[in-house]
This record gives C-alpha cells, sequence and structure tokens, in this order.
C-alpha cells in the first residue's frame, strides 16, 4: 500500500506541477496585456446613444401595445438613425421597425454598416459571413453576421441580425487571452466557468497529494531519514565500504537487486517491498533487500555475490542478431567465475560521473570470452535523446575496452532435479535465458526444455537456428505482429498467452518457471502465472527493465 501511495504520490505531484506552470503562464500573460488588451476592444469605437428626438416612430405606441398587450417593456432606440421597437415578453425579445411595425430584419449591408459604425481602426471591411453561432461570443446563437476587418489585429464585428446591435469585437490579442482564460481556470468548454468536473479533480487530486505527502512525511520522520544522526541502511553501509552490492532504483525497494542473508538469531521482519520482490523460500531462508533494513549491532550479513569483482573487458566481435539487438563479445583481462543467468554492472560514461547499466550473460560458462546482447533505445522522440547505455556499447569497435563490475544476480537454475524447465521471454530477455538453456543442456543429465520466445516479427527472432536443433529443447517462437512477408505459420499474439495454453495442459507443481523480458511482458506473464497456479517459489525472474 505504501508503494502504492508513493508512486501516486509522484504522478499528481508532476500533474499539480503542470498545473501551476500553467497558471504562472496564464497569469504573466494577464499582466503583460492588461485589461484593455484582453478585451478584444483595440478598435471599438464608444458611441453615445443617439438623441431619440430625431428618431421619431412612424408606427405610433399604440399599435405596439395592441399587438403586444403581455409586454414587460417597450424601449425605443436608434439603429443607425432607424426606429427600432425593443419588446419584451418574459424571456423573449422581439424587434420591431417602428417605422411600419414590421419584425426587424437586418441584411449583408445594414450589418456592414453597423460593424464599421463600431469600429476605428485602420482596416477595411474585408469579407462579412452570416453565422447562426460562434465559440468566440459566449452564449450567444441566433442569427447574426461576422465581419472582417484587414488590420494588424485581424479584427472580428459580431453583429446580431434579429437587434441590429453589436455583439462583440475579437481580435488575435482576445484568442490570445481566451487562451490564457482557459488555462488558468482549467476551463477548456470556452465559459470560464470554475464549477466543472476538471477543476473539481484538481481539488481532490491537490487533497491526496496534501495528505498523503503527510503520510509519507510521518513515516520518514518516524524512520528517521532527516535525522542527521540517523543509521545508514545496510545498502549504504555496503556501498559505503565499496562492497559488491547491485542496486538500480537508490534504495527505493524497487529492483530487488540488493539482496543479502541475515544470519543472526533475530532477522528483520518482511517489509511490503520485500514482500512483492522476494519468495516465500528466499524469505524464509532469512533473504532480505538491503536498501530495506538500517544497520543494528547485532545484525550479521552475508553478500548473495560475495566473489564480484571489477573487470576490464576489451571487445572482440560484434554482429547485429536484428535491427535493434546487437550482440557484443569481450575477453576480460582474467578469467570471470560466473553463473548462467547472471549479469554484469557496465560503467558508462557521461557528463561527469559514470552511469551503470546492466546486461546478462548470453552463453553458459566455460569460456575466457563473454558475450552480451543489447538492445538498441533509440530516441522516443527528437527532443529527447537515445539510450546512453546501449548507445554507448554499440558504438563500441573491436579493441575498445569497458569497464565491468560483477558478476551479481541470482536468476540461475534450479536444483530440483524432476522438474521440467520452462523459460518464457521476448526481445533482449533472450540473454539470460540463452545462458541457462545452455547450462541446463550441459549437464550430465539435462532436464526436459521448454521454450516460448516473443518478438514482434520474424526480422526480431535471434538464435532461432540454436534452439530449433536442440533436440532436448521444445522452441515455441511466437510473432505479436507478423509481417505480410513473413509467411508466418507459428503461434500469432502475446507470447504470454501461448504459454498460458500449454500450462493449461500440465502439472504446474512440476515445473519451474524462468521469465525475462519487457516490463510489460514481465507483468503481463507474471500474473498468467500466478492465475495459472505456479507455486510462487517455482519462478524466478530477471526485470531487467528496472
Amino acid at each position: 500500500m505504501m508503494r502504492f501511495m508513493q508512486w501516486l504520490h509522484r504522478w499528481v505531484s508532476l500533474i499539480l506541477i503542470i498545473q501551476v506552470l500553467l497558471w504562472i503562464i496564464s497569469a504573466a500573460v494577464f499582466s503583460l496585456m492588461g485589461h484593455h488588451g484582453m478585451s478584444g476592444h483595440q478598435y471599438m469605437r464608444h458611441v453615445h446613444p443617439p438623441i431619440l428626438e430625431k428618431t421619431a416612430p412612424v408606427w405610433p405606441l399604440e399599435n405596439v401595445r395592441k399587438s403586444y398587450p403581455d409586454a414587460d417593456s417597450i424601449v425605443l432606440r436608434s439603429v443607425l438613425g432607424q426606429p427600432q421597437y425593443q419588446i419584451k415578453q418574459e424571456d423573449n425579445w422581439v424587434y420591431l421597425n417602428a417605422r411600419d411595425g414590421h419584425i426587424w430584419q437586418t441584411d449583408t449591408e445594414l450589418a456592414t454598416r453597423l460593424a464599421e459604425a463600431s469600429y476605428n481602426g485602420p482596416g477595411e471591411v474585408t469579407d462579412v459571413t452570416a453565422i447562426t453561432s460562434t465559440d468566440e461570443v459566449i452564449d450567444w446563437q441566433g442569427n447574426g453576421f461576422r465581419v472582417d476587418f484587414a488590420d494588424d489585429l485581424n479584427t472580428r464585428v459580431y453583429v446580431d441580425a434579429d437587434s441590429g446591435q453589436i455583439i462583440e469585437h475579437r481580435n488575435t490579442l482576445w484568442v490570445i487571452a481566451d487562451w490564457a482564460f482557459r488555462l488558468h481556470f482549467m476551463d477548456y468548454s470556452g465559459e470560464r466557468s470554475f464549477n466543472h468536473l476538471l477543476i473539481w479533480s484538481a481539488g481532490l487530486f491537490a487533497l491526496w497529494f496534501s495528505l498523503s505527502g503527510l503520510i509519507l512525511l510521518l513515516r520518514n520522520i518516524a524512520q528517521g531519514d532527516f535525522n542527521p544522526r540517523r543509521k545508514p541502511t545496510w545498502l549504504e553501509q555496503l556501498q559505503r565500504d565499496q562492497q559488491p552490492i547491485a542496486s538500480s532504483c537508490g534504495g527505493g525497494g524497487t529492483c530487488g537487486l540488493c539482496k543479502v542473508t541475515f544470519t543472526g538469531d533475530q532477522i528483520p521482519a518482511i517489509t511490503p517491498a520485500e514482500r512483492s520482490m522476494l519468495s516465500a523460500a528466499e524469505v524464509q531462508g532469512g533473504l532480505r533487500l538491503a536498501c530495506q533494513h538500517r544497520v543494528r549491532p547485532q545484525d550479521e550479513v552475508e553478500l548473495a555475490n560475495a566473489d564480484v569483482a571489477t573487470h576490464q573487458l576489451t571487445l572482440v566481435n560484434k554482429r547485429d542478431l536484428t535491427p535493434s539487438l546487437t550482440e557484443l563479445t569481450f575477453t576480460a583481462e582474467r578469467a570471470i567465475d560466473y553463473a548462467a543467468g547472471q549479469f554484469m554492472q557496465f560503467k558508462i560514461p557521461h557528463k561527469e560521473a559514470a552511469l551503470t547499466r546492466h546486461y546478462s550473460m548470453a552463453t553458459k560458462p566455460g569460456s575466457n570470452q563473454l558475450v552480451f546482447t543489447v538492445r538498441h533505445m533509440p530516441a522516443p522522440t527528437a527532443d529527447l535523446p537515445p539510450g546512453v547505455g546501449s548507445t554507448f556499447l554499440c558504438q563500441l569497435q573491436p579493441g575498445d575496452q569497458v569497464e565491468a563490475i560483477g558478476p551479481f544476480g541470482d536468476f540461475v537454475l534450479s536444483s530440483q532435479p524432476q522438474r521440467k524447465q520452462v523459460f518464457i521471454g521476448g526481445g533482449a530477455g533472450i540473454a539470460p535465458l540463452r545462458a541457462l538453456i545452455q547450462a541446463e543442456l550441459d549437464a550430465s543429465q539435462p532436464r526436459d526444455c521448454v521454450f516460448f520466445y516473443g518478438a514482434r516479427n520474424s526480422n526480431e527472432l535471434c538464435y532461432t537456428g540454436e534452439f530449433s536443433v536442440a533436440e532436448a529443447v521444445d522452441y515455441t517462437p511466437v510473432l505479436s505482429e507478423p509481417a505480410a512477408g513473413d509467411n508466418w505459420t507459428g503461434p500469432v499474439g502475446f507470447v504470454h498467452t501461448v504459454a498460458e495454453q500449454w500450462l493449461a495442459t500440465q502439472d504446474v507443481q512440476t515445473l519451474d518457471v524462468y521469465v525475462c523480458g519487457p516490463p510489460p511482458m514481465l507483468k503481463a506473464t507474471m500474473a498468467m502465472l500466478a492465475k495459472a497456479g505456479v507455486p510462487r517459489d517455482n519462478i524466478r525472474f530477471d526485470d531487467f527493465g528496472i
């Protein structure tokens, strides 16, 4: 629950920050433009009402009263020197020509003259358009005209045809101000109202942000995070002592890499983060995440990968496996003893400080060469850079060197002799799975292996020939989007769905399942395995998307 609260707190804060920036920007627009600049009335002539004595009606007032006995009010006004009766009946208005008593009519010529009479700018009329509504005038519908003037502000004058009245002046500055109002009021309907669903939601978001922030603050205070004399976590302590421990999330408990074993009499209680990252067998064996527990005098801790060291790797071969995967082969200055499924932490030069990126070995141990498959991470948009780690590694040439630390990880083969080994992967997840399968086939009594591998199309499949000829491996490639020229006859869809159909025919208690692939695929596969009833202790996964 606390992890979900942290996740939601971060995303809500992003939403609120964006809206605060919009408020600041729109407020700056208001300040710079001023009231007059936002009105759209820069070229609007302010005309005093004409003297009605000079606009005598021909059709007498008595006739108006006879025709409209229920009128609430009758007003005589002048429209460019022409007399007009305005009659209000309840919520309706009727406009009569005071010369003949007929319903008032505004034609294109009169609308143009009315617009010109209300305009004092430098432009000339360029277009007159009949309209029944416009987004630039709130709460107006009916018969009218839009009169466009050719000036520096693109002035538009709106005339109501039923009454002959000027509805509004609009121009480019008004459009800018209108969008500033929309952003400021969070009302994109143009009604400029504070009473709408979006602003209610923003209020609830702000309330949630405040309450969740308070809860997280109190939790941090209770944990002593703001105490300069607080005890460090085991991850912090091991990093200070330069002990070989992996971490990618900075101590947030989301990557699951900083596993250590508590061997003392008082093993710390499991945390919510560990409950989601560790299996029951690992918890029972005293395995914990170093970032989740502070150092105590009575603790006895063993590192999962005590033989980790820094190695200088030299690239000896590079080849493209698919349009998005490159295989890199390195030699090390000294032998590296690793288990199939483990990974190395590469140091990637970047600006002032080096970054770390994790890549799994793609072959079984026993050779003096290390093979990795690197997925190209292109720039998601023109404004964002491509992946730093993959770009650096894929640009290396034979003879170039790079520093790596390892081996790390516990994504290794199980020791249960009677279980069938099931591998489910996709994309660059092929690397550790290939190493695991090779190691299993190299055993004195290899167990049965089933391998489901997902790719977008046939061009994205790699090592197909190797797995297809392996007699002890039941290999099933799955394409999610086969191209027209693939001539594909195999399974189509998501790899976890195909694997689920196969699992329905198996005794899931007799299986060891290994999963590695892109984060969405990994999440979907883990959910599928739980639904299929595969015991959690029988599942091992490598989340290389962290």
